[in-house]
């Protein structure tokens, strides 16, 4: 405070995170303080990525990643940047391209053992539609028998389907993907 009318430079604060965000000069009445959200004290100079944040008496440089997007290292999820601070732990500016990938500590990499689970998936997948299909036909098939109503045909059909089912069955989806499907019966 002074007891004479003086211009100054002050040091302007942003008001939630009260970071520099410019200087100007200030008219301060005789016996007045400072305007709200500025300091007399010079900020330090401020690196590339860091922000200078005044707590009321001194200034710290803090890292200042927003407007950035980063990558979760375990589920390769985006992340913005919207806070003051150090990035998050286990996150890296490298996108993750494709599917199946993990991060080794260097880079995205493919990752088998998610191509083999995903195969497998697919397969256990591919099997239950299948043999939905197959009891389905099979179902109808095996009414038309035991009504006594089949033609020699359908007991054909139903005797090929049954053994499809069973072959389907016998699939072992952990193969995947070097599974030898059986073949549809025809009809």
């Amino acid at each position: 405070m002074s007891d004479k009318d003086r211009v100054i430079t002050i040091y302007n604060l942003r008001a939630d995170t009260s970071e520099f965000i410019g200087a100007s000069d200030a008219y301060i009445p005789a016996h007045t303080g400072l305007p709200a959200l500025c300091t007399d004290l010079v900020p330090p100079d401020i690196p590339e990525n860091m922000a200078a944040v005044f707590d009321g008496k001194v200034w710290s440089l803090i890292e200042d990643h927003r407007g950035k997007t980063v990558y979760d290292v375990t589920t390769g999820a985006s992340l913005f940047i919207e806070q003051l601070g150090a990035l998050p732990v286990n996150t890296v500016s490298v996108v993750a391209t494709g599917e199946f990938v993990k991060w080794n500590g260097k880079t995205w990499v493919q990752d088998p053992d998610a191509v083999k689970a995903d195969a497998v998936r697919a397969a256990t997948d591919q099997k239950n539609e299948q043999i939905r299909e197959a009891t389905l036909l099979i179902n109808t098939l095996n009414d038309a028998a035991e009504l006594g109503m089949s033609s020699e045909e359908e007991a054909t059909k139903l005797l090929e389907w049954k053994k499809y089912r069973v072959l389907l069955t016998r699939i072992d989806p952990t193969e995947a993907p070097e599974i030898n499907w059986p073949p549809v019966p025809v009809g």
